[in-house]
């Protein structure tokens, strides 16, 4: 028999490191090849790690909760199957031999706690760093993080009171995306009303066809569409800045983010080549990549390589709004409800249906004189549908 240590592998492009979501099996349990054994939370994404073999696992290194870095064992897996070791580590089983459970390399790296500690340090809000630990080399047991619980002093009490919810895996990403933006691009906000009644009735006729062939057609569909091909006519909205080479980076691909809401926070699944898809293609693959965010079983690859982003608020009652635009991106625009309005039309005044929206876009790559032409071809596309190829 064999060990093989598992570690975090290399699970998306630019993460570092990942959130131990949830064990899904136990230590002790029998395993098979490619079975799921731990479900782990990155920052766009949950992806479930299947074993490498059959095999007993016989330790867990990692807690509930732990946010360990790419290469870090989570777990060892007692085998006879030959494994490569493009994922971790094999050796021969004798005494002694496996890492002590310090090895994974949580938000405490470098301190002696064992996962059960570290997750009881959480739940009760203390920092490891600043225990004693009173076992062998400075070792913390649960009755340390207990005693120094009941010596720490009492917080200041606030007018409010309330509790403390840690921010964790999506939401935690969505926090410092919309922080980073926030602090390092100078964002300019164009507002426009859309007179969207052709749109919406050509939804509505393509959303029918659809169904009648048990299909689906979701109304970003369009959206996407109409983004797709005016960022082929601006190509400096399908755009990146390279702030430490001075470079404005242009994409060839056409890869359209689709905001969507999900219990855990805002995720931007990405419809890659949208430009090249026809309509039915594109109502699926924006059906699938939204509906798996949803419900959290998005893969990595569908969060990663977004050259732009639409955000459609419409569900939500949404009318015209900022948007933070998604760095390193150049701009997002930003869709409301379609109600009914007044507006002029040939000197009269009537009740339209009237879409908002909103294109943000980074002054530091895109002045206003773009932006607005930027938005002007996304009004024409959206008033004389005829122009999306439907």
């Amino acid at each position: 028999m064999a060990r093989f240590e598992f570690r975090l592998p290399d699970i998306g492009e630019g993460l570092a490191e990942a959130e131990v979501a949830r064990w899904l099996v136990a230590t002790g349990d029998r395993v098979t090849e490619d079975q799921p054994v731990v479900e782990m939370m990155t920052d766009k994404a949950t992806v479930e790690l299947p074993s490498p073999g059959a095999g007993v696992v016989v330790e867990q290194r990692v807690a509930e909760g732990d946010v360990v870095k790419t290469g870090a064992v989570l777990y060892v897996i007692e085998t006879d199957a030959q494994i490569a070791a493009g994922g971790g580590s094999t050796h021969a089983e004798e005494p002694s031999r496996s890492a002590p459970a310090t090895a994974s390399v949580s938000e405490n790296a470098g301190v002696l706690a064992p996962p059960a500690v570290r997750k009881l340090a959480r739940e009760l809000g203390v920092d490891l760093a600043a225990v004693k630990g009173t076992g062998p080399g400075g070792r913390i047991s649960a009755e340390d993080v207990k005693g120094h619980t009941a010596a720490a002093p009492a917080a200041p009490a606030t007018a409010a009171g309330g509790r403390r919810v840690r921010l964790r895996g999506v939401q935690k990403r969505m926090a410092e995306t919309m922080t980073l933006s926030a602090r390092t691009i100078p964002h300019v906000t164009g507002f426009h009303e859309l007179d969207a009644g052709a749109f919406a009735d050509l939804v509505t006729r393509l959303r029918r066809d659809a169904e009648s062939k048990g299909a689906r057609f979701p109304f970003d569909t369009l959206l996407v569409r109409a983004a797709a091909i005016a960022l082929r006519r601006h190509p400096i909205f399908n755009s990146s800045l390279d702030d430490e080479r001075g470079e404005i980076v242009m994409h060839e691909d056409v890869n359209v983010g689709v905001a969507t809401a999900t219990p855990d926070g805002l995720i931007v699944p990405v419809v890659k080549h949208a430009d090249t898809l026809d309509l039915n293609a594109l109502a699926a693959a924006v059906d699938r990549v939204t509906l798996a965010a949803r419900e959290g079983k998005v893969s990595v690859s569908d969060v990663q390589g977004g050259t732009f982003t639409i955000s459609n608020t419409g569900a939500w009652r949404g009318g015209l709004g900022t948007s933070l635009i998604r760095p390193p991106e150049a701009a997002i625009v930003a869709f409301g409800r379609i109600e009914e309005k007044a507006v002029v039309r040939d000197g009269n005044v009537v009740a339209r249906p009237v879409m908002p929206m909103s294109v943000t876009f980074d002054h530091r790559m895109i002045d206003g004189e773009q932006g607005l032409s930027f938005a002007l071809t996304l009004r024409s596309l959206i008033e004389k549908p005829e122009q999306l190829g439907a």
